[in-house]
Formats: structure tokens, sequence, C-alpha cells
């Protein structure tokens, strides 16, 4: 009554990216145009709420493989909606687990909300394969980028993806104000946190380093041009690749691209409050 299970050896990677899940599940399946097996798991009786996950999945994921010009470097992708999840979502390498709400809806009876918020999230998780698991913050300090790039990236496959939802139009009155109203706070702080423990890092977990880090990503990179800035980050995960990078290594890739003084600039709106 026993059965053996062999797994393709992993990639060198973050153990904070591991994941693994025990139950009984119904899924889903689609595939890439790159050849990527995509899966969405749910509990039982309720895989057909993924669908909408899915067919976001399997277009965004080769959106970021075109865009960083760096195929996606696993064979599959399995997204699973995990009842009473913590988090909104968690970007294991290869396998995101989700909140349900952040992953399910009902197609016939979800708001054009729930279904960008899905989309959202989605985008958010994929676009971090590349940017936090291929290339990997080398302390929390630089958490923001992680989060930030991510929060922006997710809006530039979106729009994409959606263009009749006016993304950018929409950053602008919730990315944007939200960072806005916290950061008018005494209890603001930088983009860029010191960290000196690991069990300080969840005090940055906040819209400073999410959505302030996305606007201020989102600024240079139209400041420099999409193209040129996109440049600078195909070299920078190409340097990086399986290894660990703090935001100065960024900040040097952007400036070689760009031939503009860009750490100077950014440590402007980084380190200060």
């Amino acid at each position: 009554g026993k059965k053996k299970v062999v797994f393709n050896k992993t990639p060198i990677m973050s153990t904070y990216l591991l994941a693994f899940v025990v139950a009984e599940l119904d899924f889903i399946k689609g595939e890439t145009k790159d050849g990527v097996e995509f899966r969405v798991y749910t509990e039982k009786g309720r895989s057909e709420l993924g669908q909408f996950a899915l067919e976001c999945g399997v277009k965004v994921l080769p959106f970021f493989a075109t865009f960083f010009e760096i195929a996606y470097p696993l064979p599959k992708m399995d997204m699973i909606a995990i009842p009473d999840f913590a988090a909104g979502a968690m970007e294991n390498w290869g396998l995101v687990t989700y909140r349900e709400t952040a992953l399910l809806l009902d197609p016939n009876q979800s708001s054009a909300q729930a279904k960008a918020r899905v989309a959202g999230v989605v985008a958010h998780e994929l676009a971090h394969q590349w940017f936090g698991n291929l290339v990997t913050m080398d302390w929390w300090t630089h958490l923001w980028l992680n989060e930030g790039f991510a929060t922006w990236a997710a809006d530039l496959a979106v729009d994409t993806l959606f263009p009749e939802w006016q993304v950018w139009v929409q950053f602008v009155c919730t990315t944007l104000s939200s960072a806005l109203h916290l950061d008018a706070l005494r209890s603001s702080h930088a983009i860029e946190v010191e960290i000196n423990d690991a069990t300080e890092v969840n005090e940055i977990f906040d819209a400073i380093s999410y959505l302030k880090g996305a606007s201020v990503i989102r600024m240079l990179a139209n400041y420099l041009s999409v193209d040129v800035f996109k440049q600078g980050l195909i070299t920078y995960l190409n340097e990086f690749s399986y290894s660990n990078a703090a935001t100065e290594d960024l900040w040097q890739h952007l400036e070689t691209a760009s031939g503009k003084p860009i750490k100077e600039l950014m440590s402007n709106w980084t380190k200060q409050v």
C-alpha cells in the first residue's frame, strides 16, 4: 500500500521558497505557449473556480519570460488555494500558495473588482519567480525591492492582458494614494529599512515596502523609459541568477543601461522618510 514519489532535483534556491503540500485536492491544468505545465489546485469539488486564475497564469508566465528575456527555469507551475491561509499569497518556487479569495472566483457571479484582485495577485506572485526567486535579496533590508518591484511588474502584466481595465489610471487612486496615506503618518518609515535581525522583518511588510516601493519604481521606469529600464533589469537578472543581490546592484545595472546617476538619484527616494 505504499507509494514512492521521486522529485526532480531543485535548482539553487533560498530555503524560504521551498514548499510542499499534502492534501486531497482537485486540479485543472493548462500549458503556456512555452510548454510549461500549469495547474491550479483547489479543495475537492471546487476546481472550476480556479479557471480564471489558470487563464491568467498561462498568459502571465510567458509574458514575464519574454519581458525579462529569461525562460521560466522550471518544468511546471502549480498554484494552490488553501483555506484559512494567513498571507494573501506566497511565491514558493513552482508551488505558489494563495488565500482562496486571491485565487478562486465564480465567473458568473464575481465582480470586476474580484477578477482584478485575482489577476493582480497571480501576476504579482509570478513576477516573483524571477525577481525574488531567480535572484533573491541578500538580506531583508532589500525586501522593498522584491515586493515593490513585483507590485509594479504585476500591473505591467495585467495592463497587457486587460487593457480595458486601465490599470495605470487605477494605480494613482489605489497604489499611490494608499502609499501616501501611510507615508503621511508620523509612524512612516523609509522604503529601505535596515534590518538587524530576521525577527524584525514583519514590521516592514506594509504599504511603504509594497506600494510606495512600486510607485517609486514606476516613477523610475517612466523617467528612464520602460525599454531602458528593462535592459537594466535583464542584465541584473542575468548577472545574479541563482544568487543574491542588493538594491545597489540593481542601481548599478540601471546606471550602465541609462548613463544616468541612478544610485545618487534613488537614494533620496529610498533611504529617507
